[in-house]
């Protein structure tokens, strides 16, 4: 009878075990240094940073809790990554789309940034040089205490961003470009297709950003489509600003007007938009 006891105990404390483990496998605490994500859109690239973002705590950060001259996970844990979404240049070297490792090797006057093809490893373990896509030197500069490090993207245009990472009293970074411009003419001969639309929207692009000879001929295909008054107010903008002579000035005129005549074809909602093409025809007709 006691042998049975015994093994009906000893089942019992086997079953507890085993519940234990499983309780012990669902049950999560916080880490220390939680995980952050920052993305921006840089024209039509998105760029990810994945880090996990160590706190100051009182404590000695530069030359101290994080070395000079060695090489820095840029956080805690897992090793910080970025990740392109299309091809980009990081201070002039060329980096494919894809995931990187982003370490940082810090030093008292001058950082340098290593984007690795290294993305998943733990911190800086196993890192190694020859897996280096680029490295960058940057200067760091005096900044307002940050008590949890933190990436961030400043200085933003539709073609270039600075990439910054600031902690305690310190703010130091690189410059992302991307040749947001070529992207663009590539989706717009993509899309074109038969609606007028496409083609004046991939216009009115190429004509603020100074790539006259693209708007003109995608202004010509949004009007030979359909003529509505916003392609045609677009296209004597265009030949306006290429006119060269006094007869191809009088054409985009002729154009202008013809785009006002077209107001009346616009619904009620509309209409009360349509004001810049009268206003500029007096200012092209003033003598």
């Amino acid at each position: 009878m006691k042998k049975i006891t015994l093994s009906v105990t000893i089942l019992v404390f086997l079953s507890m075990l085993a519940t234990g483990s499983l309780w012990a496998q669902d049950l999560k605490f916080p880490r220390p240094s939680q995980k952050g994500i920052v993305s921006q859109t840089i024209g039509l690239t998105d760029v990810t940073i994945t880090y996990h973002r160590p706190g100051v705590k009182d404590r000695v950060i530069w030359g101290d809790l994080v070395p000079y001259d060695k090489t820095w996970r840029t956080g805690a844990n897992e090793a910080t990554t970025i990740e392109f979404s299309n091809d980009v240049m990081v201070e002039g070297t060329k980096v494919p789309a894809g995931k990187y490792g982003l370490f940082t090797i810090p030093g008292k006057t001058e950082w340098t940034f290593i984007i690795s093809k290294q993305a998943d490893i733990w911190g800086a373990m196993g890192y190694k040089e020859a897996e280096d896509v680029v490295r960058v030197k940057a200067k760091p500069a005096a900044a307002p205490h940050c008590e949890w490090m933190q990436f961030g993207f400043s200085d933003l245009t539709d073609s270039s961003a600075n990439v910054y990472l600031h902690w305690e009293k310190l703010m130091v970074g690189f410059t992302i470009k991307v040749d947001t411009k070529t992207m663009v003419l590539k989706n717009a001969k993509k899309t074109m297709g038969g609606f007028w639309v496409s083609a004046y929207y991939a216009a009115n692009y190429a004509f603020k950003n100074e790539m006259l000879d693209k708007a003109k001929e995608w202004i010509d295909l949004s009007t030979s489509l359909k003529k509505t008054h916003w392609n045609m107010l677009l296209k004597a903008k265009i030949y306006k600003k290429m006119a060269k002579t006094k007869k191809e000035i009088e054409g985009a005129i002729k154009i202008l007007e013809e785009a006002n005549m077209l107001i009346k074809d616009l619904r009620e909602n509309q209409k009360s938009f349509a004001k810049e093409g009268p206003k500029l025809l007096k200012e092209w007709t003033k003598k």
